[in-house]
């Protein structure tokens, strides 16, 4: 290993969001506790993902970025001052660990300039060219990856690798408290699901990614498809602006379907997730969340480019359309043919065709 990555005694982890993200980090920061079993590490992340993060065993430390509440507070000048009294608190508590490395694997412009702000003694990001936003300006030791298109997984490999880290991929381990999982037991139980096999679906995606959604009906006939051919107990996820796209898409079904109770943090969510004995979603968060804890995931994809974003694990397949202008990077788009010309057909048969893998250790 390189002199200046010897005996760290602090280390600064930055992903700052979001689920998805998070999820494909947490293997290299596993690599990482390995490397280094006695360093103090510390997680700079949103508050909006924070629990994801608060569940790792690796972890020493979660520092949280409120960028959440400050965005709402600035809505009202009369907070501005407090915003102004609580940046000064972060930042004091963002230098006082006085850190030998920050990891910057988020690579935006707001990621870098907090890995500055951090004044650890070396700064490693992604070199010019692979990050966003002039990040590479605010870093002083930069990697560039060997390859340009690579899964997410293995681009954050790479950072390790450049400081002279061996990696390997190994599932997260989440640590769930007696209280969020007697709660899911509770909503099992109360609705008769652990009867049959149960089959966990996630329609919705962000409301930046809104485009992304396959359509509602295709989700209610699928839904009908795995209670009535392959006997499943059918749950709808959903956060609360994916509410009232759940209840349509029950009010489309033949059968009975569950919404999920409320999940008010994420560790809920993975509680409820370990219940599941398959799970079926979009190019979202949850989705990235199933297939690292082992379940057997269907992930449905649009625009994205699987070979960068799909599930990472052996447990998942993917459904895509091949079209003239899919994958993209586009934010919007007026027509999403590659998300609206797969069918259920297509997503059932990939549900038959996960039946037939040998499941990788940690699999249901």
């Amino acid at each position: 290993m390189r002199k200046p990555f010897d005996n760290l005694r602090n280390i600064l982890v930055i992903r700052l969001g979001a689920m998805g993200d998070i999820v494909h980090v947490i293997p290299a920061v596993k690599n990482l506790r390995r490397a280094f079993p006695t360093s103090y590490i510390v997680w700079l992340v949103e508050d909006k993902v924070k629990d994801l993060i608060e569940e790792l065993p690796e972890i020493d430390e979660v520092l949280v970025f409120p960028r959440k509440k400050w965005q709402t507070a600035l809505r009202h000048p009369y907070k501005y001052l407090k915003i102004v009294s609580e940046l000064r608190i972060f930042l004091r508590k963002l230098r006082e660990r006085e850190y030998d490395v920050a990891l910057d694997f988020h690579g935006n412009f707001k990621s870098g300039l907090l890995t500055f702000l951090s004044n650890a003694k070396t700064r490693v990001g992604f070199a010019k060219g692979v990050c966003k936003e002039f990040n590479f300006i605010f870093t002083n030791f930069r990697i560039k990856p060997q390859q340009k298109r690579m899964h997410r997984i293995d681009k954050y490999f790479s950072l390790l690798q450049g400081i002279g880290i061996r990696t390997c991929y190994q599932r997260p381990v989440f640590s769930i408290s007696d209280n969020d999982r007697l709660y899911i037991d509770d909503f099992i139980f109360r609705n008769h699901l652990h009867e049959k096999p149960i089959a966990v679906l996630h329609p919705g995606t962000s409301m930046f990614g809104k485009f992304k959604r396959w359509p509602p009906e295709n989700y209610a006939f699928l839904a009908d498809r795995l209670i009535r051919e392959m006997n499943y107990s059918v749950i709808f996820t959903w956060s609360m602006p994916e509410y009232d796209l759940v209840k349509h898409i029950l009010s489309l079904m033949q059968h009975h379907a569950t919404m999920a109770c409320r999940t008010t943090s994420i560790k809920q969510l993975i509680a409820l997730l370990q219940r599941a004995h398959l799970y079926i979603g979009g190019d979202t968060g949850p989705t990235h969340l199933a297939s690292c804890m082992g379940i057997p995931t269907v992930a449905i994809f649009g625009p994205k480019d699987p070979s960068i974003y799909a599930p990472y694990d052996g447990n998942a397949l993917v459904v895509k359309k091949d079209i003239p202008c899919s994958p993209c990077e586009k934010r919007t788009c007026d027509h999403v043919t590659c998300i609206f010309s797969i069918t259920p057909e297509d997503v059932f048969k990939a549900v038959l065709d996960l039946a037939k893998l040998p499941m990788t250790a940690g699999a249901k």
